[in-house]
């Protein structure tokens, strides 16, 4: 079978069909353009791909959209409405005084809580606000054995300054166990956390002096001398006592 275009192209040439063999047959224009349409795959209109396009862009955007509202969605509230307040572990002074071991001393300083590498250390003033509260104490004739230094919160995970009322209170009946405990004869109170009312309202009943907490005095030096005087008056007290 031979294309109509070769008998054309003979033609031109001068070669007429007596190259041709007996036997073949020509196909037409119209046979050779439905059998091209057969050998080439159609090919799918642009309208068909511009909404097959347009279909997948929509389920993207929908899965997208059920993604973000799941993730921004926000807890689960009660009825009312009211957030759901954190709990704070607390007990009762009583039972404190049963389950602590707490040392003898002549003075309880106190911070608000271990900084973060306190934590990674497992000790309070771990570090050169460490060093400069040793040195203060015995600047005043104290050691390290005559204090005994703590926190208020000692349960939180989290380094936090600035505790709510909530775990304030929470930590106080641990606080006043460990005061009782101790003997000591005054409060050494370190840091703005205890200028605080709440905070104030659960001290024990006991003679106060507050100083800058020393990692604040290593920052700003200026501190310095209003805390030196409070460590004087500190020192005449308990010699006194």
């Amino acid at each position: 079978m031979l294309d109509s275009r070769y008998i054309h192209l003979h033609e031109a040439l001068g070669l007429g069909a007596m190259w041709l063999k007996q036997s073949a047959k020509i196909i037409g224009q119209l046979e050779n353009r439905e059998l091209l349409s057969a050998r080439v795959p159609h090919s799918p209109p642009m309208v068909k791909r511009k909404e097959q396009s347009k279909t997948i862009s929509a389920s993207r955007l929908a899965v997208l959209q059920k993604i973000n509202s799941a993730t921004l969605q926000p807890e689960t509230l009660p009825e009312n409405n009211a957030p759901i307040l954190p709990k704070y572990s607390t007990d009762s002074v009583e039972n404190y005084l049963k389950i602590l071991s707490v040392p003898k001393a002549r003075v309880m300083a106190l911070s608000v809580c271990a900084s973060p590498a306190d934590v990674v250390a497992g000790q309070l003033l771990s570090g050169s606000d460490g060093e400069l509260f040793t040195k203060m104490l015995a600047a005043i004739q104290l050691n390290q054995k005559d204090v005994w230094l703590s926190s208020w919160l000692k349960d939180l995970p989290d380094f936090s300054p600035k505790p709510p009322t909530e775990a304030v209170q929470a930590a106080a009946p641990r606080v006043q166990a460990e005061w009782q405990l101790c003997g000591a004869k005054a409060l050494l109170l370190m840091g703005n956390f205890f200028e605080r009312d709440d905070v104030k309202a659960q001290l024990p009943v006991a003679p106060t002096f507050y100083i800058p907490h020393p990692q604040r005095i290593l920052n700003d030096p200026t501190l310095k001398r209003s805390a030196w005087e409070t460590l004087q008056q500190l020192q005449q007290f308990l010699q006194a006592a």
